[in-house]
């Protein structure tokens, strides 16, 4: 059979069997085909149609109009005289190989209002469905802190969140060089939220937390079939993902030597290559890096790039120690209290001493696990030295027994601590009879108790 002759019966086939109607006019407006779906809309059989002039048929027809304009009209609604059906349809111009005009085409879009209405509420319904998704992905990658998040007042912090706004406001590199535990993703999220970039994503990656022969797929992403036991489809890498925000990575020290020298490719060329593949992608995205080791030491012990080192660190930030902001322990503690729902729970003085004493080497991260302790165990709404962790009450008694700086209230605290302590145990931890030998009420020893931290260690009995 021949081609054309072929293409010709399966035009004709389609439209026949078109679920919408549809027909085809010549140029001077004469049916010349239409299908069982639009000639029902007539009243008429196909071949009653075929032959006569569209504006027998359709009186109010808009052909002649679209065969005299050559322009099409699209989504115009229809409406068949008698309670016919409504119908909206396009009207099209055919054109012949040599440009001239040959006819028109009309064809029904929806056979009623009600369809039209039931693809607006689907059309509806999955643009609340992705708007939902979006505002979902854009949650998870959105940086919680802010500048605010930061919690003190002390001189040491208040220059740390000056200099960080002065940062965020560039596009330059930063490296945060703090302790174990200071807050230096919290830092890494402020920079990104007082950024430019704060309305693309915030990406956090673990360094140290990657298994090494899984860093350079999880974060540079793969092609498929790139190793055995990947996807088929392949994956999209976390660097791809920061794309137009920030890339945060932590304890950047722990960084792959092979990862080392591709991130640095990408941060000169800004694209990169997934694993096993050649096909470069753009890239744009901010980066933020923190470590607590000694990077000079790193590089010097070949362990760590030199040139990678002086790509990240076009701006220094070194976040205080906890230590290095002591005056900053209270209010740290009432955020945590309040974050932990316990807004009406106070520490008492002596229990807010030995915090302020405590060298605290995990930093905020180990106040507040020292905290959600301390809460756990405290009654009636106040925070008592013998509600806060042993390392903490330890260290508290060992300041005592070598403070040489004369300090009278301490040497008595631990005196009368000691005091407790024996009668106690000469007692038999006996609460009654302690507090007749010590002529104290049960209660009021009671309440040494807690505030001393003394506890029976049943070792005595």
């Amino acid at each position: 059979m021949h081609k054309r002759k072929l293409q010709d019966i399966l035009i004709a086939a389609a439209m026949r069997n078109l679920p919408t109607g549809a027909f085809i006019c010549d140029r001077e407006g004469v049916v010349r085909f239409i299908n069982a779906a639009y000639a029902k809309y007539l009243g008429l059989r196909p071949e009653e149609a075929i032959g006569r002039h569209i504006t027998e048929l359709i009186p109010t027809s808009g052909i002649p109009a679209v065969l005299r304009s050559r322009k099409a009209e699209l989504r115009q609604i229809r409406r068949f005289p008698n309670g016919g059906a409504t119908l909206i349809v396009n009207r099209v111009p055919l054109f012949g190989d040599d440009g001239e005009l040959i006819g028109a085409l009309s064809m029904t879009l929806f056979d009623t209002a009600d369809q039209v209405r039931d693809l607006l509420e689907h059309v509806r319904c999955l643009d609340k469905k992705v708007s939902s998704c979006q505002r979902r992905i854009k949650s998870a990658l959105s940086s919680p802190y802010t500048v605010e998040s930061i919690v003190g007042k002390s001189e040491s912090i208040t220059a740390f969140k000056s200099l960080l706004l002065r940062y965020a406001r560039t596009d330059a590199a930063v490296l945060i060089l703090g302790a174990t535990g200071s807050g230096k993703e919290l830092a890494a999220g402020a920079i990104h939220a007082a950024s430019s970039r704060t309305e693309g994503p915030f990406v956090s990656i673990n360094c140290a937390a990657i298994p090494k022969d899984l860093f350079e797929s999880e974060v540079f992403g793969y092609a498929p079939g790139a190793f055995s036991g990947a996807r088929k489809e392949g994956s999209v890498g976390k660097i791809e993902v920061a794309h137009q925000g920030t890339l945060f990575l932590d304890e950047v020290g722990d960084l792959p030597l092979q990862a080392q020298a591709k991130l640095l490719r990408v941060l000169e060329e800004k694209r990169l290559f997934r694993l096993g593949s050649s096909q470069p992608r753009d890239v744009n995205f901010r980066l933020v890096a923190a470590t607590n080791r000694d990077l000079k030491a790193m590089i010097a012990a070949g362990t760590f790039r030199e040139d990678l080192y002086y790509r990240i660190n076009s701006m220094k930030l070194r976040l205080p120690a906890l230590h290095e902001r002591r005056e900053d322990i209270p209010l740290l503690v009432r955020f945590f209290l309040d974050h932990m729902g316990a807004g009406e729970t106070a520490c008492a003085e002596e229990a807010m001493n030995v915090l302020m004493e405590y060298p605290w080497p995990g930093n905020i991260r180990e106040l507040r696990n020292a905290v959600g302790h301390a809460l756990s165990l405290c009654r009636d709404g106040r925070i008592l030295p013998g509600d806060l962790p042993p390392e903490l009450r330890s260290h508290a008694l060992s300041l005592v027994n070598v403070d040489n700086k004369g300090r009278l209230r301490a040497v008595a605290r631990d005196s009368e601590a000691q005091a407790l302590l024996l009668t106690l145990r000469e007692q038999d931890w006996n609460v009654a009879k302690t507090a007749r030998v010590l002529g104290l009420s049960r209660a009021g020893i009671y309440v040494k108790m807690r505030r001393f931290g003394i506890r029976r260690n049943y070792t005595d009995m």
